[in-house]
């Protein structure tokens, strides 16, 4: 197979691909460290009626993390949301708002972080709008796949949804029920969700920026699923953030560990019924990291390694798992890159690998486990 003979071919590279990116990292730490501000903090209640005028996308509601800015571009029709990482001013997604006004809203930007000596990345854009981007010069890699349910034609009827039908009737068996919950939320809920999360999360950290953390207040703004046993305690949540164009997105899940298998089968099942009952078009599901990345034998060299990442990073990161999970569901693939200008691209990875990892408490650090991590590098030298 091509990809087999890929291998082959990139292993002495990789090599020496390590060391130089080893290299590259030693002599920029310190500089890594600190980063360049421009002090544009969101205000909450102007972003919420922002966007349920203007729509958002399958990320804009991560902003309620608060640990992101705003930037108001072309007399605040078109919003940027991003984060400071060193030198680069991180975009999450494409902007948002009147996107007549996008190319413009651009320029804009990228003069606003010229004079600030800061340079613009933009993580998960979408297809469609690359063309804009290409005309500034940036260059572009994939770093994965969202996946989207067409509601219209989601069913479980059939020979296909065989396997979730008993998963569901299982739990209809054995009393489990589902509801979706809306906000305001009492502290007693609360409580009982972050007991949840808690044992979740176990002895695991938080993440940030492009990947959500749990808060009261940030699940607070959200309708949220819940899965009950009979005498009413939850065992699995998850929150359903919607883009005010009659899309939703099942973002932050939880369950509890000793919660039965496929509980989170059953979850998406019941979400994606409720917002198909409720008129949504489309639900995502988020992006699969490094799903369909480097497969052609004629695919860049980075994304060749992004692709040994995928298939071989698993005991850092469940790649594989969460793509086949979401495959079980989604109808429809969009694929995502990164654009950026002129910077290597190992340290752009490095630095969204930094903000994906440090929550709205915890400041970008760099590690040398992190790099380790990132390259599949054992402590004794080579791929892991």
């Amino acid at each position: 197979m091509c990809f087999d003979r890929g291998y082959q071919m990139i292993d002495t590279q990789i090599i020496q691909f390590e060391v130089i990116v080893l290299l590259i990292t030693w002599t920029t730490l310190l500089y890594f460290q600190k980063s360049k501000t421009l002090n544009n903090d969101v205000d909450i209640t102007y972003f919420t009626q922002f966007i349920k005028k203007n729509g958002g996308n399958h990320l804009s509601h991560l902003t309620y993390m608060q640990d992101k800015d705003v930037y108001w571009a072309q007399e605040k029709q078109v919003a940027f949301i991003y984060k400071i990482i060193a030198n680069k001013a991180v975009v999450l997604g494409d902007p948002l708002g009147d996107q007549v006004l996008l190319k413009r809203a651009l320029v804009e930007f990228n003069d606003y972080c010229q004079k600030a000596g800061i340079k613009p990345i933009y993580y998960q854009i979408c297809p469609e709008n690359m063309q804009y981007y290409h005309e500034l010069g940036y260059t572009f890699r994939k770093i994965g796949e969202e996946g989207i349910v067409s509601l219209d034609t989601f069913s479980l009827t059939g020979k296909n949804g065989a396997k979730l039908r008993s998963t569901l009737n299982k739990f209809t068996r054995n009393s489990y029920t589902f509801r979706v919950l809306q906000p305001p939320y009492s502290k007693e809920l609360l409580q009982e969700l972050t007991s949840v999360s808690n044992n979740w999360l176990a002895n695991k950290k938080e993440k940030g920026f492009s990947v959500v953390a749990y808060s009261d207040d940030y699940v607070s703004n959200f309708p949220i699923g819940v899965i009950e046993e009979s005498n009413g305690r939850i065992v699995a949540f998850a929150t359903i953030a919607t883009d005010y164009k009659n899309n939703v997105t099942i973002d932050l899940m939880r369950k509890h560990q000793e919660s039965p298998a496929g509980t989170m089968d059953v979850m998406f099942v019941h979400i994606l019924n409720w917002a198909k009952g409720n008129g949504y078009n489309s639900c995502s599901l988020g992006m699969a990291p490094l799903a369909n990345v480097g497969q052609s034998k004629d695919a860049f060299f980075s994304e060749k390694l992004l692709r040994i990442a995928y298939e071989k990073g698993n005991k850092y990161y469940n790649f594989k798992g969460l793509f086949y999970f979401k495959t079980k569901f989604a109808t429809n693939w969009e694929p995502k890159y990164v654009a950026y200008t002129k910077s290597p691209f190992p340290v752009i990875l490095l630095q969204l690998m930094m903000l994906i990892n440090s929550d709205a408490n915890r400041k970008p650090k760099l590690s040398i486990d992190m790099i380790k991590k990132l390259f599949l590098i054992k402590k004794e030298g080579g791929l892991s």
